[in-house]
């Protein structure tokens, strides 16, 4: 596995593919520089007039609700439109599924409406995707261990046609075949807001240059929990560590 990720990390900087990110407010900068320092071209769009153009010429659409309103509803919804019709790959983080009924619904008629290629969320956000009973996501962060949540991404893989990341102490990867395991990363990761956020994007660099969805998504996860394993090498806290990280992201 190490071989294929240095292989996609080169080709990601070789290549520099573009990668739309539809995201939130909070953690904007910090994904765009994530991507930037591994060697990708980040561009963050509100502009649903602008999608005609852009969308052709990126690698990769990221789907991050994370700050919904309306008027972000409409934007990525004629973005995946126009993703599909190019054959764009999207990539969805369905930040707080599970915390309300209206995230929920909203990144399910995603899933049912447009064809997308991975998703990547935590324990919760999963498991409320699958419809799983019970399921309360605290703001954007799990309630659930990833391990509870491993039936219901198989589920939603098979269901939607997904490959799907569950992101905690333990990374898991499904699809509709196929599951791979990782525990990596540090305890530091979850202390800096946003690298959930980061972590759907550079799996959408990945796919840029990686066309297996389950390719892409496993090398991608298992890159960024070494990045954070090197950054916590060199960091005594979240701030250093935040630091660090895009540090390594560039020098990996």
């Amino acid at each position: 596995m190490m071989e294929k990720i240095n292989n996609l990390v080169t080709k990601i900087k070789q290549e520099k593919p573009l990668i739309l990110n539809l995201t939130n407010y909070v953690t904007m900068d910090f994904v765009a520089n994530g991507l930037c320092c591994l060697g990708a071209s980040p561009v963050m769009s509100y502009a649903e007039q602008e999608m005609e153009d852009l969308i052709p010429m990126a690698k990769a659409v990221v789907l991050n609700p994370g700050t919904l309103d309306e008027h972000f509803i409409a934007l990525c919804t004629h973005a995946c439109k126009i993703a599909n019709q190019h054959h764009i790959p999207l990539i969805l983080d369905p930040v707080g599924a599970g915390a309300t009924s209206y995230r929920t619904q909203i990144s399910l008629k995603w899933l049912t409406d447009f064809n997308i290629a991975i998703v990547r969320g935590n324990a919760s956000e999963i498991m409320a995707l699958a419809g799983a009973a019970g399921i309360t996501t605290k703001g954007v962060d799990s309630t659930t261990a990833v391990s509870e949540a491993i039936s219901s991404a198989k589920m939603l893989a098979e269901k939607k046609g997904v490959t799907v990341v569950i992101s905690g102490k333990t990374d898991v990867i499904v699809d509709d075949k196929q599951i791979m395991q990782f525990e990596r990363g540090s305890p530091m990761m979850p202390r800096v807001i946003g690298t959930g956020c980061l972590l759907s994007a550079v799996v959408g660099a990945f796919h840029a240059v990686e066309e297996n969805c389950f390719t892409a998504a496993a090398a991608a996860t298992l890159f960024y929990g070494l990045c954070g394993e090197k950054a916590a090498e060199q960091a005594a806290a979240p701030g250093s560590f935040r630091t660090a990280f895009l540090d390594v992201l560039y020098s990996f």
